[in-house]
């Protein structure tokens, strides 16, 4: 997720893509100026994991909860969700 992240803050969507499993980055408050709070991770029954990421921003601080599995590739990031708080 860190590096995930880092992309996205450097700016670099093309990596950031390169941890998803599908679709394509478009967390577009995250910027230069993102610092992650917390992070926490759970494994699931199945062998994935919930990852919540608490960011604070310029544009104000989100939570991004992230499932994450192991795929051929390695572990990708396969379906994501935020909220504004």
């Amino acid at each position: 997720m860190r590096s995930y992240i880092e992309a996205l803050r450097s700016g670099d969507p093309q990596t950031a893509a390169s941890y998803l499993g599908n679709g394509s980055p478009d967390e577009g408050f995250i910027d230069a100026n993102t610092r992650i709070i917390s992070m926490n991770s759970a494994r699931e029954a199945d062998g994935s994991y919930v990852v919540a990421v608490q960011m604070q921003t310029t544009r104000g601080n989100y939570q991004e909860t992230f499932n994450v599995a192991s795929t051929a590739g390695g572990y990708k990031i396969l379906q994501k969700s935020v909220t504004k708080f």
